[in-house]
């Protein structure tokens, strides 16, 4: 096993990849090596015997899931381990699990799921079918008013 990667952590970093017991949170501010830590911390568990495949890995942003992946192969590229953890995102993962089960709450497979951007087009393409002015009604304003509307 080649721990030379736990060299590039500091102490406090190096304490959390290291830790084998028990849940544990890394609260850190933006650029402090959160996303460093937490894909050393399971580049461990894999050098310590964790199959890959039981590892799941998620965050907010699409930049720290590929920023994850990205390291996880760089790192692994030269040795036999060719199944890598999952690697995802909160709202990538539950649309992954929805399109496997979701017909059993009712959900079809190929449900579409809506950018700001899809969203506005969509409320353009009601306004022409219906008829309604864009110069009266923005588009935009719809967007902030339907999450009101769900709240009353």
């Amino acid at each position: 096993m080649n721990h030379d990667f736990l060299k590039e952590l500091n102490k406090d970093q190096l304490a959390a990849v290291i830790q084998k017991n028990g849940p544990m949170i890394i609260l850190a501010g933006a650029g402090s090596g959160k996303t460093r830590v937490l894909t050393y911390k399971v580049i461990y568990l894999i050098e310590q015997g964790v199959d890959p495949s039981n590892i799941l890995m998620i965050t907010f942003t699409n930049k720290a899931s590929t920023e994850m992946k990205e390291r996880m192969q760089k790192f692994f590229e030269e040795d036999e381990i060719t199944d890598l953890p999952t690697i995802s995102t909160f709202h990538a993962l539950c649309a992954k699990i929805l399109r496997i089960d979701g017909e059993r709450i009712g959900i079809p497979k190929n449900f579409l799921i809506y950018d700001s951007q899809d969203q506005k087009d969509a409320i353009k393409q009601a306004f022409e079918t219906l008829g309604i002015s864009m110069k009266e009604y923005k588009p935009s304003s719809c967007l902030t008013a339907f999450p009101e509307q769900k709240m009353s």
